[in-house]
């Protein structure tokens, strides 16, 4: 009776994310670049009307983007825009923990065959045993190496390492990424809504943000060098595309 009832849950979520990312108008914004820039401005105009209710609806969105295998760089962009540095950052780390451990755990408990599947096809397969002894570690450099994070929830779900160890992992490894991306996100608004001269370029709360995203394309390449000290395998890198 269990398998049943897992199957219709199946056909059912995955039913539903394809009419809304397909068959809605939502395709347009989600995968068309000039649709990316319209939804953001009418989201933040949205989140302003929202008042009080803002933040919690910009994590359920956020959260809704990460278990539908959406980018969550635009989410979390979303988030420096509407909400600025600091507080969106918050916001945007919080959100991306709630999306995360639903995704684990749908892919553990409840779409494990499904997830397996869609890994798969995206040619993302599950982290081997040697994860699930480490499996703080292996998180912490995966999403250190930026491995689309999406991905990595569904896999690690279906892989033996402890939600604890996940947890910790991804708020330790995702806090970098999440703080460039909003940093640069409330940097560009910032600029766009006080720019008058060139001189508006040399200011610190510019050219740190853009420090910062510089900096990021390095990170991956500074963590491989220490991929021993995180009991990375080269079967993991592998199976994740990172190789």
């Amino acid at each position: 009776m269990k398998n049943y009832i897992k199957i219709a849950l199946t056909v059912i979520f995955i039913t539903a994310v394809v009419c809304v990312l397909k068959f809605t108008p939502l395709s347009y914004y989600f995968f068309d670049p000039a649709g990316r820039e319209m939804f953001v401005v009418k989201f933040e105009a949205f989140m302003d009307n929202a008042g009080p209710w803002a933040p919690v609806l910009f994590v359920l969105f956020y959260a809704a983007t990460v278990i539908c295998f959406l980018p969550a760089s635009l989410a979390t962009s979303i988030g420096g825009l509407v909400f600025g540095k600091w507080y969106g950052l918050l916001l945007n780390v919080t959100a991306a923990m709630i999306g995360g451990s639903i995704s684990f755990l749908t892919a553990r408990y409840l779409l494990r065959d499904t997830a397996a599947k869609l890994l798969e096809a995206g040619h993302f397969k599950k982290l081997d045993d040697r994860a699930g002894e480490h499996g703080f570690s292996v998180i912490v450099y995966l999403r250190l190496l930026f491995v689309p994070f999406t991905y990595l929830n569904y896999a690690a779900g279906i892989s033996k390492i402890k939600f604890s160890d996940f947890a910790w992992g991804t708020l330790a490894g995702v806090v970098p990424g999440l703080l460039v991306v909003t940093f640069f996100a409330s940097a560009i608004k910032e600029l766009m809504l006080t720019y008058k001269s060139p001189l508006d370029l040399i200011q610190f709360n510019v050219i740190f943000p853009l420090a910062l995203f510089i900096f990021s394309f390095f990170i991956p390449v500074i963590v491989k060098r220490f991929r021993k000290r995180f009991y990375v395998t080269k079967n993991i890198e592998k199976e994740v595309g990172n190789e």
